[in-house]
């Protein structure tokens, strides 16, 4: 009986698993430069995370080709595995435009799995699950849920103070909304890091969502934390490789 109050339901458990590792599936880094310019380089990226003492392992990797990049995510914890993959590419006037995610999952032996494709010359994403079909207008300006945490970088890198993005997430449109709440200095494995702590507007107020930007790493995300009622969600970068170069705190914001 112990045990079994110990597991949280199988439908709390895959909605916590996703919220947090929607922080990182998010996580892309960037070129070191001080324009919104910024693009992303090929990287490899370890995580660790706890949701309520439990720990989860992820694994990123961002690769280029044929000017497309291709962000996966592979993740794993107790209660299952998760898999994202997301495409998308620059314009030549430097505008982030995303072009196709999937989604597979596998909690308690369950498999799902889902994609959404955006069709920009008709101005709407089409989204599949489980054989159904949903078509969703959206505005040129609109990312997936990789994507605007990229776009937010970048606007972080331009010095802007206003974060909202229109983001299309499991074929549903969503607005998420930020505000800078301060700097800290964090300790990592990889040694101390000075950080832009930002925090998500919610309507929910028992729903608490803060992330930290490194400000020498081109404000890739090293840690975030969420409080939803009475659980909470954690996650710690432990290790990076950028182009081939393992990096380290010290020298991260070097040339």
């Amino acid at each position: 009986m112990k045990l079994i109050n110990l597991i949280p339901a199988y439908g709390a458990t895959e909605k916590a698993f996703l919220l947090l590792l929607s922080f990182l599936a998010a996580t892309p880094i960037l070129c070191n430069v001080s324009t919104s310019d910024a693009v992303i380089v090929e990287t490899i990226a370890e995580y660790t995370a706890t949701y309520n003492g439990i720990p989860i392992k992820a694994k990123r990797t961002v690769s280029l080709a044929n000017n497309i990049y291709e962000d996966i995510l592979d993740a794993s914890s107790l209660f299952g595995t998760l898999t994202q993959l997301s495409r998308y590419e620059f314009d030549d006037n430097g505008k982030l435009i995303p072009l196709y995610s999937y989604d597979k999952r596998s909690f308690f032996g369950v498999i799902r799995h889902e994609e959404q494709t955006f069709l920009w010359s008709e101005n709407k994403v089409v989204y599949k699950k489980k054989g159904e079909v949903t078509e969703v207008f959206v505005p040129a300006h609109a990312y997936d849920t990789i994507t605007h945490r990229l776009q937010l970088k970048r606007d972080l890198v331009e010095g802007k103070f206003v974060f909202e993005y229109v983001v299309i997430n499991r074929g549903k449109k969503q607005l998420y909304k930020y505000r800078k709440v301060g700097e800290e200095t964090i300790e990592t494995p990889l040694g101390s890091i000075e950080t832009i702590v930002l925090s998500r507007k919610r309507d929910n107020k028992n729903r608490h969502t803060t992330l930290w930007f490194a400000k020498n790493w081109t404000y890739f995300l090293v840690k975030s934390e969420q409080i939803e009622n009475n659980d909470s969600y954690d996650m710690l970068i432990q290790n990076a490789v950028i182009n081939g170069e393992q990096m380290i705190a010290k020298n991260l914001g070097d040339k």
